[in-house]
């Protein structure tokens, strides 16, 4: 019997999670990361989700249970942390504040849950335009 390693093709999430998660893995270069998103989402939207993110990562510093685990720029799995943090940037984008809510409690300590809930929806809401825009130019698009 023979056994083989398969490597997972992707990480099982959303293109705007996805996203997030590649942002707070180079959240140590805000340089890099405003010459990555520029040209996709523009200035004003580059510089919200930047900020978003800056904001969301200075409360999980200051306030969390635990520091979420960022795995390397490079990896092409995705670690339980990452995927919750995106779930919950994407549920505060999307206005599900109840959801959002709920995981702010799981990770930052109470006096922290509605500005976390704020900057995920900074963050996550130029993501979600970039992902609009990408449905719009599919060939597919009746317009």
């Amino acid at each position: 019997m023979k056994h083989e390693k398969f490597a997972p093709a992707e990480p099982g999430l959303r293109a705007p999670e996805w996203r997030a998660v590649k942002l707070l893995r180079k959240s140590h270069d805000p340089d890099g990361l405003r010459a990555d998103l520029l040209p996709i989402l523009g200035s004003a939207r580059t510089g919200y989700c930047i900020g978003g993110m800056t904001e969301l990562l200075i409360l999980l510093r200051r306030h969390s249970w635990h520091m979420p685990l960022f795995l390397r720029p490079g990896a092409t799995s995705v670690s339980e942390d990452e995927r919750s943090l995106a779930r919950f940037i994407l549920l505060c984008a999307e206005q599900q504040r109840d959801e959002a809510m709920a995981e702010a409690m799981m990770m930052v300590t109470p006096q922290a849950i509605v500005p976390l809930v704020s900057a995920g929806e900074r963050m996550g809401l130029p993501l979600l335009c970039e992902d609009c825009r990408k449905r719009l130019r599919c060939p597919l698009t009746f317009q």
